[in-house]
């Protein structure tokens, strides 16, 4: 199976290390530039894309970047994929740790 993977950190990496094992062709984005990722590329055979090849690349797309990091994705991001593409979340929301208060969540549960 192909899987587009967004963020290279724990989760990310964790995400590709795994999928690539077990025989997935994975391809892999982060925030910066592909060439950021060639160690993880070369050590899992993944390969590193921009983040609107990943989005193009797979069946399955898993997006693991923090939450107070989606707003700094693209708008059209994953204009012209396919409806049959599953995405997958990963996300986890950490206003005190690490996201900061983000508004529009924290306001639908008001």
């Amino acid at each position: 199976m192909n899987i587009g993977v967004f963020g290279a950190g724990y989760i990310g990496g964790t995400l590709t290390r795994r999928l690539a094992a077990v025989g997935h062709k994975v391809f892999v984005a982060n925030s910066r530039r592909p060439e950021s990722l060639a160690e993880l590329a070369a050590e899992t055979v993944a390969t590193a894309v921009t983040a609107h090849e990943a989005a193009r690349s797979g069946d399955v797309i898993i997006v693991t970047i923090q939450e107070s990091s989606v707003p700094n994705l693209t708008k059209d991001l994953f204009d012209g994929v396919s409806p049959e593409v599953v995405v997958v979340d990963t996300g986890n929301y950490y206003p005190q740790q690490r996201d900061g208060r983000i508004a529009p969540i924290e306001d639908r549960h008001a």
